[in-house]
């Protein structure tokens, strides 16, 4: 009886302390308040960065000449200019009664000199909160205001980059129980994460993709960012049953929805003027044959209503079973969700009222009849396996998903019954139906925005430690390879799809793609006295193909970053970095390029572009090539 009493107590220890580092996710250097109860447990932490980072090479100028993706760097032109220097906070309480019950709260605060009073009054395009609709000319070496909109950065970016501001980010509270002697039932209600799978940097082609909001800007703009930052709790209902040491089952409900968090327009890294909240116009223009729009003139667009997901009904399922001859986990997944990137849409309805060709030529000169949207799919169903397990002293996670409904890389959709019905006229051209073939025109969005099909994932990663060599002390190897495949692709708006062959930018997609991301740190221990030192190296990279879905990966295009750290007392950690990306472009020559994607509201849907900028990116690494960056970085938790 006494033996099966321990047993039964062991079990319960090891159930209870997996179940409390799931809710808690602490630090490290947690700190532990003396609160004189055994049974009441509360940690509290402020973990204070500091980060400084200064361009290391002049803006590219043919970026410069790219309307609708310079700001950014007009904003930050010069190498040698401060692109960050920011202080952040982030704020954890942790409060546990009897190891069964309790709740978690987390804030961020930050502030950054180097975005006090952005915009470049020598910018001739910029896409900000001003700007006026209708057919427009530049004004060369005048100010960036007026006809273009403001060159300073958005409210929205004003916040989430320069601040002083803050945010919550967990807040939600938990309760555990204990179900016969092997069972735990657990559940958290509020604004928390949950990550299911094992791919660690890759997310795109993760089973968990879209169930969190990545803040992409918050990492681009802070290097060096704990993950846990990264990730946008989102308010939610989730559980977990562990049956018994083999088995296990898990489910969540969303109650709201949260986009990716992007680098904004003229922001240091914003690769699109036009996208979330710091866009809000788009400059469309005609460089050929004098017709509706002029030589050199353009359309400005102004930003209208985004189409969002319902913020309820996304769900998953999990369940992982860990059987003693396999000596590994392996998990199923089944999950409904909303997509986190978007889409863009020109909506052009109001061309089927003009009353003809005179109505046309005056809402478009207006500006009238158009607005652009970024819009979110939903309805994705994603299905997923997942392996874990020791090889050879390699720790080895993969991730297996197949996405039904999925958004696929599409050119901007237009969405015009006048334009798709046939609607003619001299000042727009001959306009043919389907139309959907070249410049993306639809009727209307009954079938959803931009094409869609079916996609498969994989990501096999292994992490390796090393022991003392006689070139480091110790070094770990974290390898992560991803293949992704386009199934099958839907007759609605397939049109619309960069695989198909009237679509001819650099970034077209091919069937299938592949790459890796390998990050190397080696570590030398007691370098000076109560110092150790280590070389974090990264790179991420395609190695074949153009993923079909948004952020997948291409070919040629990636990131890497080098630097140095050192740990103080394992208390304070500074590391100086210098980060940089890398990609393929295709360049506009006159105002012509294969490489562009057909403008809509062009009267002869010409592949146009602006002279001396750029037509296409095979990625986000293309879009920054020329925005390498070495940043110093300073943290500490107390």
């Amino acid at each position: 009886m006494h033996n099966n009493k321990k047993s039964h107590n062991l079990r319960r220890g090891a159930l209870a302390t997996a179940v409390l580092a799931a809710i808690w996710n602490l630090p490290a250097h947690a700190i532990e308040v003396d609160t004189g109860n055994p049974d009441l447990a509360v940690r509290f932490d402020n973990t204070i960065k500091y980060n400084y980072g200064v361009r290391t090479e002049s803006a590219d100028d043919r970026q410069l000449g790219t309307p609708n993706a310079n700001d950014g760097d007009y904003n930050f032109r010069k190498a040698g200019t401060n692109v960050t220097n920011r202080l952040d906070l982030l704020t954890e309480l942790d409060v546990v009664f009897k190891s069964s019950f309790g709740f978690r709260v987390s804030t961020a605060s930050w502030y950054d000199k180097a975005y006090d009073n952005v915009g470049s009054n020598s910018n001739p395009y910029v896409n900000g909160n001003d700007a006026t609709s209708g057919i427009l000319v530049p004004r060369a070496g005048a100010p960036a205001t007026g006809a273009f909109g403001s060159s300073h950065l958005s409210n929205y970016a004003q916040r989430y980059y320069s601040g002083p501001s803050g945010e919550v980010l967990d807040a939600f509270v938990f309760a555990s129980t204990e179900i016969g002697e092997e069972s735990l039932l657990s559940g958290k209600a509020g604004q928390h994460n949950l990550f299911w799978g094992e791919t660690l940097l890759n997310p795109i082609h993760s089973v968990s993709y879209g169930q969190s909001g990545l803040d992409l800007a918050k990492l681009a703009a802070s290097p060096g960012t704990e993950a846990k930052e990264l990730f946008r709790p989102r308010n939610q209902l989730s559980t977990n049953f562990v049956l018994n040491q083999e088995l296990s089952f898990a489910a969540q409900y969303f109650l709201d929805w949260d986009a990716a968090r992007l680098p904004e327009a003229g922001t240091y890294y914003g690769a699109s003027d036009a996208v979330l909240n710091g866009g809000q116009s788009v400059l469309l223009q005609h460089t050929g044959t004098p017709g509706l729009l002029g030589q050199n003139q353009f359309i400005s667009v102004r930003r209208g209503h985004d189409t969002t997901p319902d913020k309820h009904g996304d769900f998953g399922l999990m369940a992982k079973w860990s059987p003693e001859w396999l000596d590994g986990t392996v998990g199923a997944y089944y999950r409904k969700t909303s997509d986190i990137l978007p889409q863009s849409v020109l909506n052009g309805e109001g061309l089927a009222q003009s009353g003809g060709v005179a109505g046309v030529q005056g809402l478009l000169a207006s500006g009238a009849t158009t607005s652009y949207q970024l819009a979110y799919a939903d309805d994705i169903d994603i299905v997923g396996l997942s392996l874990s397990k020791n090889l050879g002293g390699v720790s080895v996670g993969s991730d297996l998903n197949v996405r039904h409904n999925m958004p696929l890389s599409s050119i901007t959709t237009f969405v015009s019954p006048y334009l798709a019905a046939g609607g003619t006229g001299p000042l727009l051209g001959s306009i043919l139906p389907p139309r959907t073939a070249g410049s993306g025109v639809v009727a209307d969005d009954s079938n959803g925005y931009g094409a869609k099909g079916d996609t498969l994932h994989w990501t096999l990663n292994g992490l390796m430690t090393f022991a003392d060599t006689p070139v480091f002390d110790a070094a770990t190897l974290l390898g992560e390879f991803y293949y992704s495949r386009w199934l099958s692709l839907d007759d609605d708006n397939a049109a619309l799809f960069k695989g198909q062959d009237t679509y001819r930018g650099v970034d077209k997609v091919t069937r299938s793609n592949f790459g890796v991301a390998v990050n190397f740190t080696p570590t030398w221990y007691q370098t000076f006295p109560g110092v150790d030192l280590s070389l974090p190296l990264s790179v991420n990279s395609g190695l074949s193909g153009v993923s079909a879905v948004q952020g997948g990966g291409a070919k040629g295009t990636g990131n890497y970053a080098v630097g140095v750290g050192a740990a103080i007392y394992n208390q304070y950690f500074v590391d100086l970095k210098y980060v940089d990306s890398f990609g393929k472009t295709e360049s506009c020559v006159n105002g012509q390029t294969d490489g562009s994607t057909p403008n809509p509201l062009d009267g002869e849907e010409d592949y146009t572009c602006t002279g001396g900028g750029y037509s296409s990116f095979s990625g986000g690494g293309a879009a920054l090539e020329d925005r390498g960056a070495v940043y110093l970085t300073f943290k500490t938790t107390i």
